[in-house]
């Protein structure tokens, strides 16, 4: 008994209880004994006044315990029960009732009502029916906390989004004119003769920059991307990217080498803007991420007649196959980048139905394999085109 006064007690004790009793003696008495656990108890004879009294605590935000006689004189407590229900459905109603009449239980039911005592008032049983009831709305008040929570918590998460979005946007605009002039004069500088290490240097981390505003504009405008497909020789385009690569490749002590798997690979059809940010950022990725000095290793093949091209490095092991494709996810800190290039390329594999093969072990490195099933065209017949192997160049 003892236990459960002192539970009512903390679950009671930041609360209010709304008594509804038309006999004074009985209001009275209810409210003397449920004093010493309630923050605030009032009491009212009528609907009207019930309504008023609880319409004023909702006001005031407070917690609300609702104890209401069913029969008051003309009126009744079910009337009250179902007009409170309207309000809030979740207000929690415990009905005194002098009759076991069934109908009686089956309307209240019907109309909302959490819990009953029946008269004479036994205390223990009132006292039961209180807690019980009481518990519910502590649950409730939890459960009202957590969706607040979760619901504050997608709020901010969409507002980093957006945030994350309009950093994009300004950043694309910022960059897109000073690049331009880079790479303009350093062309200038390439037909007037001049050749050097420093401008090999700027002209690499021009193309690293021109890699990431790529991205960036893929993403702005990736809901306004074309989805035609045209022809592709893949292994005519993977040398074409390798040696857009190769200035930066060769800054970073890397070579970059290109292996036919078989002759006469068939052509394919694919969204060349796709395949261009397919191909760059795992490029651009196997650059980042490889030992100092080393070999990029970039093989084109057919498996079971689909085309599939493969690039491998050796650097640091992948920690975690999935997240590497979540947007802003960084394998090191210390790589700089944004976390972009790799979940560009999962919803491109996802909307062109390439399946990617991920391997990183110490002994054979790191390996991206994208199979680009049922987008070959019939084989042909000219000759796969191959380069001599040189420092940062192709064989």
């Amino acid at each position: 008994m003892q236990r459960s006064l002192s539970l009512l007690k903390d679950l009671a004790g930041d609360k209010t209880l709304l008594i509804v009793e038309d006999d004074e003696r009985v209001g009275e008495k209810l409210a003397q004994i449920l004093s010493a656990f309630f923050k605030h108890i009032h009491r009212a004879e009528t609907i009207a006044n019930a309504l008023n009294q609880y319409h004023i605590g909702r006001n005031n935000h407070e917690v609300m315990l609702i104890l209401t006689d069913i029969n008051l004189s003309n009126e009744s407590g079910i009337d009250l029960t179902s007009q409170i229900k309207k309000v809030d459905p979740d207000q929690k109603v415990i009905a005194i009732s002098g009759t076991e009449d069934r109908s009686v239980f089956v309307e209240s039911i019907r109309c909302g009502v959490d819990r009953f005592i029946l008269k004479p008032i036994n205390h223990d049983e009132l006292f039961d029916a209180i807690i019980n009831v009481l518990q519910k709305i502590e649950y409730d008040l939890e459960l009202k906390k957590s969706q607040q929570l979760l619901q504050d918590s997608k709020e901010y998460a969409l507002k980093l989004l957006e945030e994350q979005d309009q950093f994009l946007k300004n950043a694309i605009h910022e960059i897109h004119t000073p690049l331009a002039v880079i790479i303009t004069n350093i062309d200038l500088l390439r037909m007037n003769g001049i050749d050097n290490e420093f401008l090999n240097a700027i002209e690499a981390g021009s193309r690293i920059i021109q890699n990431s505003y790529e991205d960036m504009t893929y993403l702005m405008k990736r809901d306004r991307v074309s989805e035609s497909v045209t022809t592709i020789d893949l292994v005519e385009y993977i040398h074409e990217r390798v040696r857009y690569f190769t200035c930066i490749a060769e800054v970073n002590e890397l070579t970059l080498s290109v292996r036919i798997g078989q002759p006469n690979l068939p052509l394919m059809k694919f969204n060349e803007l796709k395949l261009s940010r397919l191909i760059d950022n795992t490029l651009s990725n196997a650059i980042k991420y490889s030992y100092r000095p080393g070999e990029i290793n970039v093989t084109v093949g057919s498996r079971k007649g689909d085309l599939f091209f493969e690039i491998r490095n050796h650097g640091p092991l992948i920690k975690d196959k999935k997240k590497i494709f979540q947007r802003f996810h960084r394998e090191s800190d210390h790589k700089g980048g944004y976390g972009l290039g790799l979940s560009i390329v999962a919803q491109i594999c996802e909307e062109e139905n390439v399946a990617i093969e991920i391997s990183s072990t110490p002994v054979h490195g790191t390996s991206f394999r994208y199979i680009f099933e049922n987008a070959t065209l019939l084989q042909h017949n000219s000759p796969t085109m191959t380069l001599t192997k040189h420092s940062g160049a192709t064989e």
